[in-house]
């Protein structure tokens, strides 16, 4: 135990222990940084750091009057990955703070025409493109990669949304981005922060052992929605995967138990993740014109785990669209918009 140096007078005894009560009072008033209120994540993975390199090029489809900055995201046990950050700000007081992120690596801008219709709403629209493809992690593993984005996104709500509780603070991805939206909340805690989130196509990673073996799953048919009651989810080349994981069975029979292993464990929806988000909406968006992508299978397994503010809200449409492209169906574009509007506000008060 460490000693105490004694004091001669008690007197001043007192008065430094009142000063110390002072000081640790008004630190709990006045500190800096919001409460984490991490008490619903108990599980949570450690986030990154984000080091700030210099203003940047944007890239195609940047919001309109956008300002883009170069940064640097480092992860635990990740090699760092540079991105590309757009920020875009409405006239007027923000109605909160949108995150638009891209499917498949993540190294475009997302638009898809949101980019500038969100702006013109009155929302903050951030875009993210990172330098390569954030899933690669150097055979690491994805839920590892996944730390990437997540910290990407609570470095936008410290430092675009600042840290701002009474309005909305959301983000919307499409396959890829939306599988980085996912574990972001499932694995890293952004349940805490994020009020509403929107997710097309998947998430395509939402049991990758299903995926990389299809006989592993012994329930029923997917019932997606209405219009797909029995969604595909066994992937047809498994390259991506073992690319990712650094196995070498996925898609291939059999595959060995110790990549079977592996695959559950960094999965979205995996043991010691978390699915209650109590102060956080969900919607889902899917394209089910045939041929089906198994995406919509995959993030079946998601949507029946996830407890949101409200029960998550389901879309599917088919005929204009194809394969993951659902918003290029204008029904669906116009739906999403009218759900952002109505849903992304401050929630976490």
């Amino acid at each position: 135990m460490m000693s105490i140096p004694s004091f001669r007078s008690h007197g001043c005894l007192w008065i430094i222990l009142s000063l110390l009560v002072f000081v640790c009072a008004n630190v709990a008033a006045f500190g800096a940084a919001p409460p984490q209120d991490n008490e619903s994540t108990p599980n949570a993975l450690p986030l990154g750091t984000v080091t700030v390199l210099g203003s940047a090029t944007c890239l195609s489809g940047a919001t309109r009057g956008a300002a883009c900055t170069s940064v640097s995201v480092s992860c635990p046990g990740v090699p760092d990955l540079k991105a590309t950050l757009s920020q875009a700000f409405p006239v007027g007081t923000p109605k909160g703070t949108i995150i638009l992120v891209s499917g498949h690596g993540g190294t475009t801008f997302f638009n898809s025409s949101f980019a500038n219709t969100y702006l013109g709403d009155g929302y903050r629209v951030v875009q993210l493109a990172w330098a390569t493809d954030w899933e690669d992690s150097g055979g690491v593993s994805l839920k590892s990669a996944a730390c990437r984005g997540a910290t990407a996104f609570k470095y936008v709500f410290d430092n675009v949304q600042a840290g701002d509780r009474t309005t909305g603070f959301c983000a919307q991805g499409t396959s890829g981005g939306g599988a980085a939206i996912s574990y972001s909340l499932g694995h890293y805690g952004l349940s805490d922060y994020f009020d509403y989130v929107v997710i097309a196509a998947g998430p395509g990673v939402s049991r990758m052992d299903y995926g990389c073996d299809k006989p592993l799953y012994k329930g029923g048919a997917l019932n997606l929605c209405p219009l797909l009651t029995n969604a595909p989810y066994a992937y047809f080349n498994g390259t991506k995967v073992n690319t990712w994981e650094n196995t070498t069975t996925c898609a291939v029979k059999p595959p060995l138990q110790s990549d079977i292993d592996k695959w559950a464990a960094d999965s979205i929806v995996t043991t010691g993740a978390n699915y209650s988000y109590p102060k956080t909406n969900m919607s889902w968006f899917f394209c089910v014109t045939p041929p089906v992508n198994n995406s919509t299978g995959e993030g079946k397994f998601l949507i029946d785990q996830v407890i949101p503010k409200n029960p998550a809200d389901v879309n599917c449409y088919s005929g204009v669209c194809k394969g993951e492209a659902v918003w290029q169906d204008k029904a669906a574009f116009n739906t999403t918009h009218t759900q952002m509007l109505s849903q992304c506000v401050g929630n976490h008060q």
